[in-house]
């Protein structure tokens, strides 16, 4: 069995370079073209999650007809795959091209998270291209991701390699309580997607139709840290670039840690919230945020 997974992570390993080898002959507006026909095809015939994601929307939008709910699930195949081609590219981008690929608005909040000298919890979200937001954001200040570690070894190197060269560090999940607070003292934005769900661990605050159980840990390193907290999300334009808006959370006065990581995560779904209703084809909707129900 053992000798089966290293195969199959090796094919996997050797598939995804190929494939990015061929990508890089073309321009990348002719690669997204290819990619939007893979989409709609996928969207029919590879229908990944694709009732699941229905289902969701429905529940999320019970204003919006069914004919708009379809476009919308079809729009989320479509914006899914233009991020992947758009990762794809990253390593033949300079550094100047991926900062000047995202307009920064807001920029202000970030500037003067770098004067407190406390660094900052940047919390996203799969939301847009959030790798690009991270790339871009690394080119103008220091900046730690927390990240899980891929299954397949070999391409999980590749992917590090890869935000590494562009100018970030990663903090893998199981080293993140002692590594993030290190960044923090090294005055760095420490950047972590809270929009997955965190099981029996979580703590339940609003989202759409229910509540969901999200991550306290921005929340626990913030408070202990007492840094700022900026939410920042890269939206995607009509002319393939895109915006980065950021909006601050404030910490909560009191000793009611518990209470404080509960107003802080609720705030940060509300902001997530308020943008997806926004653009709903660009959050990830094929994760299973409710998956975990809260216990009466």
């Amino acid at each position: 069995m053992k000798k089966n997974k290293t195969l199959q992570h090796h094919l996997e390993y050797y598939a995804l370079n190929i494939t990015m080898f061929f990508l890089h002959l073309f321009p990348m507006s002719f690669s997204k073209k290819i990619g939007l026909i893979l989409a709609d095809i996928a969207f029919v015939f590879v229908p990944i999650r694709k009732k699941h994601i229905i289902n969701s929307l429905t529940e999320s939008f019970p204003d919006k007809s069914q004919k708009e709910i379809i476009k919308i699930a079809k729009d989320v195949y479509k914006q899914f795959v233009i991020s992947i081609v758009e990762i794809i590219y990253f390593p033949k981008m300079s550094r100047k091209e991926l900062k000047n690929f995202v307009n920064f608005e807001n920029i202000y909040l970030v500037e003067n998270a770098v004067k407190k000298g406390k660094g900052a919890i940047m919390l996203s979200a799969h939301y847009g291209n959030w790798e690009l937001l991270a790339i871009s954001f690394a080119q103008r200040y220091p900046l730690s991701v927390v990240v899980a570690q891929q299954e397949n070894l070999l391409v999980d190197k590749m992917i590090d390699d890869i935000r590494s060269g562009k100018g970030y560090n990663t903090i893998y999940k199981d080293k993140a309580p002692i590594g993030v607070l290190r960044a923090l003292r090294r005055n760095e934005f420490v950047a972590i997607l809270a929009d997955q769900d965190a099981g029996s661990q979580g703590v339940f605050v609003p989202y759409f139709s229910k509540k969901a159980s999200t991550a306290k840990g921005p929340a626990v390193f913030a408070l202990r840290a007492q840094c700022p907290i900026i939410v920042g999300f890269c939206i995607r334009q009509p002319d393939g670039r895109y915006v980065a808006t950021f909006e601050e959370i404030d910490l909560p006065e009191g000793n009611d840690t518990e209470n404080n990581i509960e107003i802080i995560m609720t705030k940060y779904s509300s902001i997530l919230e308020k943008n997806v209703r926004e653009h709903p084809s660009y959050w990830f909707w094929f994760h299973k945020r409710w998956k975990t129900k809260e216990k009466k």
